[in-house]
């Protein structure tokens, strides 16, 4: 599971964040060892990522350890140990993790949460036997509200290809910024084709370094959602520079099938893979524990790098991006 925090917010909470390190410093006591809650809560915090992260090799653990145990000196209590977690994380960053973080128990909740009220995928018909897609970011980890947008997606695709006779597709990824991959996946699977479409690498693990991901056929059962379409013939992927996270796996995924195209700008560059690890708190650590590779194996340490490089479109003019897409799919009809 893959999950995106947009860059901005550590910006927009920097005041915040200033403000909850003076209150830190005032409720310390230096000289007062940490409780054991605090002291078994950093333990495991920091065990889980010297296990699984991406980017664990590269820490200096012993001294973590020791800066660990300096600012934990007076904390009394779980709630506490946030100024703590949080040099532990920047010290990951430090290490090249750029995509790991750290939800907090109130918006775990959320994320949880089977009332789930963000965009739904959107379509339309562009003419000339092209249908076209929007998938939005998924943010939830919740099993009912993924099936419904998955299921969104699906009726979507096969809606379309009733009222039009469809031969390919453009799928827009454009401002996707991530969140939960899964139902994403599972509504665009027609697009997909059969059989693995995307490897996960995980570097630490010892059994299975090369995890193949997402077999699927057409015997096997899908989401009911009425007459299954038909594999498009080609399929072009819009991506943007808000394109991040889950937005770029699922953009991999369909990068690595015959007859696709990327258009548009570079993608944001969180395509490492983020595993969710749930705290004793109710917090989740997301963290990085691998990458990506598409189904031909190749690999995506640092983003997407569009086929096609379309400059952004001005507000109120004709989408550059979606007419790049449209005469590539025209050619060699």
């Amino acid at each position: 599971m893959s999950f995106f925090l947009k860059p901005l917010r550590s910006l927009l909470l920097l005041p915040l964040l200033l403000a909850a390190s003076s209150l830190f410093a005032q409720r310390k006591k230096p000289d007062v060892p940490p409780s054991k809650e605090v002291i078994q809560y950093l333990a495991d915090f920091q065990q889980i990522i010297k296990k699984n992260a991406l980017y664990a090799d590269s820490l200096n653990w012993a001294q973590l350890r020791k800066e660990v145990q300096q600012q934990a000196q007076g904390l009394t209590t779980i709630a506490d140990c946030k100024p703590v977690l949080d040099h532990i994380l920047h010290t990951l960053h430090h290490a090249g993790d750029n995509h790991s973080f750290l939800i907090p128990q109130e918006e775990a909740t959320h994320w949880t949460s089977s009332s789930y009220a963000g965009p739904p995928a959107d379509s339309r018909y562009l003419g000339d036997g092209v249908g076209y897609i929007k998938v939005p970011g998924f943010m939830s980890m919740d099993a009912s509200a993924g099936q419904t947008f998955a299921q969104n997606i699906q009726n979507q695709l096969v809606a379309l290809q009733t009222q039009h006779t469809l031969t390919d597709w453009v799928v827009d990824l454009r401002q996707n910024t991530g969140g939960n991959m899964h139902p994403m996946l599972q509504g665009l699977q027609s697009l997909l084709g059969e059989g693995i479409y995307a490897y996960d690498i995980y570097p630490r693990h010892t059994l299975m370094k090369k995890v193949p991901r997402y077999h699927w056929s057409e015997k096997q059962q899908q989401p009911s959602a009425g007459e299954a379409a038909p594999p498009p013939k080609k399929v072009a992927i819009l991506i943007d520079s808000l394109t991040a996270s889950s937005g770029e796996l699922v953009a991999i995924a369909l990068q690595g099938r015959a007859n696709a195209k990327v258009f548009g700008q570079p993608s944001a560059g969180y395509t490492t893979s983020n595993q969710p690890f749930n705290l004793s708190d109710g917090a989740y650590l997301l963290l990085a524990v691998g990458y990506r590779m598409d189904r031909t194996q190749k690999p995506y340490l640092n983003g997407i790098t569009p086929d096609v490089v379309v400059e952004y479109s001005p507000q109120d003019t004709p989408d550059k991006t979606i007419e790049a897409a449209k005469k590539w799919l025209r050619e060699a009809r």
